[in-house]
């Protein structure tokens, strides 16, 4: 079954830990933009969520850092944060699924790396705790390497939502996908604060023409000047290749000092 609901979602951690930094109004803005996306997902009524994310050395380290691990588990804690100010607790997996797409990627020539345990972290939790907060559906964890080299190549993380989206295509299942990171921003680093705005404004008017070739240009240096964390916009593409036939909708896009990231929130039709 064709994929049902798909967003793509910006995680930072102050979005629910020091949620009142920014503007009052700037804060509302973002939340309704985010609200309006749970209800999209709810009126989707889907059965499962496909997490397309990144972590944060709550699962690798230095010493392994697979650039795509898919989540095969019954069920995942989160967030390891305590401080995060979101309830901790356990989302069930959904291991059929995810079993069927590790065949599927398997199949096209991705040798993804798999997990029956996996511990969930901001960049999952964050955009959870809006979306379904509940915890009402259960999911499938997809981890993107955008934290450390080497990383899977921008085009190879397209490649691979394409593979994803046709065996979700022949999938019965109703599937929502969910990718979560990003914008611009560099944690811990000497830029740290620094938003670029020309740069998140070009790759989301690249996600609205369904420009795949723009898309798929990005060098690891043009990412990193913008910092570290921009990386993260991996994710993104590989929920614009699992959605190869639509074009995305930007809901939400403003930098955000106080959370030292340019914050979007897109989907698609």
């Amino acid at each position: 079954m064709p994929v049902t609901f798909a967003c793509s979602v910006s995680h930072t951690p102050g979005i629910t830990a020091w949620a009142d930094a920014p503007p009052a109004d700037l804060k509302a803005r973002f939340y309704d933009a985010y609200g309006l996306l749970r209800k999209q997902l709810a009126a989707a009524d889907p059965e499962v969520i496909l997490l397309v994310t990144t972590e944060h050395f709550a699962n690798f380290f230095l010493d392994c850092m697979p650039a795509f691990t898919l989540g095969i588990g019954d069920s995942y804690f989160g967030p390891v944060e305590p401080w995060l100010k979101i309830e901790r607790g356990v989302s069930r997996g959904e291991p059929e699924l995810a079993g069927r797409l590790l065949d599927a990627c398997y199949a096209a020539g991705f040798e993804l790396n798999y997990a029956h345990e996996l511990k969930l972290d901001h960049g999952s939790m964050v955009p959870l705790s809006f979306l379904d907060p509940d915890r009402e559906r259960p999911l499938v964890p997809l981890i993107v390497n955008a934290m450390t080299y080497p990383l899977p190549q921008v085009a190879r993380c397209y490649e691979l939502g394409t593979v994803i989206g046709e065996a979700l295509a022949n999938d019965p299942r109703r599937v929502a996908v969910v990718a979560t990171g990003g914008l611009s921003h560099a944690p811990g680093e000497r830029m740290h604060g620094q938003i670029d705005t020309a740069f998140d404004e070009q790759f989301l008017q690249r996600l609205r023409d369904g420009d795949a070739p723009g898309l798929t240009s990005y060098t690891d240096a043009e990412i990193e000047k913008r910092g570290l964390g921009t990386h993260e916009i991996r994710t993104w593409v590989t929920v614009a290749g699992i959605n190869a036939d639509r074009k995305a909708n930007v809901l939400f896009y403003e930098p955000i000092p106080a959370w030292a990231t340019g914050c979007g929130l897109a989907y698609y039709e």
